[in-house]
């Protein structure tokens, strides 16, 4: 018996690269204002392009994406 498991496969990729670049909670907490109040994001692109200059700032990143993308099935 043959079960297709290649459109769940696709989802769930699909889910976990959404969340881990548009909706990433390292990402968020990263982009937290000094005054705590709700001005920041989860988008790794946004925090790249707004907020990367350094080494430092991109293993952030890097880490996040990776935390991002690891979580439990």
């Amino acid at each position: 018996m043959y079960i297709d498991i290649s459109e769940e496969v696709k989802e769930e990729l699909d889910s976990r690269l959404s969340l881990a670049t548009k909706d990433n909670g390292d990402i968020y907490r990263l982009t937290l204002p000094e005054d705590g109040k709700y001005d920041n994001h989860g988008d790794i692109i946004k925090y790249i392009d707004e907020e990367v200059k350094t080494l430092k700032d991109m293993k952030a990143v890097v880490k996040a994406l990776i935390n991002g993308l690891n979580r439990e099935a």
